[in-house]
């Protein structure tokens, strides 16, 4: 989880989980999108307008 948010927030703006997830050797945008939700709902991101995240 550190790591998905780390990759967000050293991304330099909004990104979207298939953005996030080709940042991860095999991972999908299907297993990154919770770890977001949950970042979301934890106020360590934020989701924008267009449905991307933002640190």
């Amino acid at each position: 989880m550190h790591a998905v948010r780390d990759a967000v927030q050293q991304a330099g703006q909004s990104v979207s989980a298939a953005q996030v997830s080709a940042r991860f050797r095999r991972t999908k945008p299907e297993k990154v999108q919770p770890l977001l939700t949950t970042l979301v709902t934890l106020s360590f991101l934020r989701e924008t307008d267009d449905g991307s995240y933002a640190g």
